[in-house]
């Protein structure tokens, strides 16, 4: 038997960036599902009615992310249904009214229900949709959930949420962050970050709804600031128009300021062989794609 070869591991070895992959969704609906039932596409889970699956697949056609979401040993104790960005969370008596505040939900009438305040994490660990998820992912979990102040911060694993290739994934809500290559070894350090109202910037991939270019600049910025102990309360970019397409080798100046400090951040286009999950590795299959990298950053006089 052939060795199974990691799209996370393939990823690395080719140096493609984590930064610039930031985009998280604007909302997502927390299903309660054990992680044993869970199938690929999550719509046909073990357990799920037809009538359930019809309302899942239907709201993630329509743009609302659906994650099914577990706790290890702890499904009972997860409440049926929770919106994000909102916090909101609520249990019903019977599948009618769950598919009712979904499709609800999904129309913009947030069901009615009580208010969780912390802050969401949800950590891919989808064993059904990729290998990297449940080798990275689940680890990761474990240790987030082993060590983290359950007042402040709601942890679950859930089903895919893109970037396989970057496990373990991450989803921070409602701030909208998304994380990846994060490891067991980071957990502490990133509770305590989120903990303080800051990013965790090793494994930060960008600021959502950005261009590429943009989160790939700022997040420089935001390193450089952390790494000279330089205020920065926000990034503030300038630049020329950004192309709307790329060639490998194209550059792009932009000026940052951070309070008093001044950057210039060149980025440069680079082709990467991209395979998004493990099976696309297995099978040989892949296409290129043109990423945005950090190349050089220098202080403006």
């Amino acid at each position: 038997m052939s060795k199974h070869v990691f799209c996370r591991d393939l990823c690395l070895e080719r140096g493609e960036p984590l930064e610039g992959t930031g985009d998280a969704p604007a909302r997502v609906l927390m299903l309660a599902w054990p992680r044993g039932k869970w199938r690929v596409p999550r719509w046909e889970s073990a357990d799920m009615s037809e009538a359930l699956a019809s309302c899942v697949r239907s709201a993630a056609q329509k743009g609302v992310h659906v994650a099914l979401v577990d706790r290890v040993g702890e499904s009972d104790s997860l409440p049926q249904l929770m919106a994000q960005p909102e916090g909101v969370y609520a249990d019903f008596a019977r599948e009618s009214e769950l598919i009712g505040a979904i499709d609800n939900y999904v129309d913009g009438k947030v069901f009615a229900g009580d208010h969780d305040p912390r802050t969401a994490i949800l950590v891919c660990t989808d064993s059904r949709r990729d290998a990297c998820c449940a080798r990275y992912g689940f680890s990761t979990y474990k240790a987030l959930n082993a060590i983290a102040d359950r007042a402040k911060f709601h942890i679950v694993q859930a089903t895919h949420l893109g970037g396989c290739r970057f496990a373990a994934s991450l989803v921070v809500m409602p701030q909208r962050q998304r994380f990846g290559r994060m490891t067991a070894g980071q957990a502490p350090a990133f509770l305590e970050a989120l903990s303080r109202g800051e990013i965790f910037l090793p494994a930060y991939k960008g600021s959502t709804d950005k261009p590429e270019p943009i989160q790939v600049a700022e997040l420089a910025a935001l390193k450089w600031a952390a790494d000279n102990g330089a205020p920065a309360s926000g990034v503030q970019l300038t630049h020329d128009q950004l192309p709307d397409a790329a060639q490998d080798g194209d550059e792009i100046v932009l000026a940052a300021r951070l309070d008093a400090n001044r950057l210039l951040i060149r980025l440069r286009a680079r082709v990467f062989h991209i395979q998004g999950n493990c099976e696309v590795v297995a099978e040989g299959g892949g296409g290129h794609e043109i990423r945005w990298c950090l190349d050089q950053l220098t202080e403006a006089p």
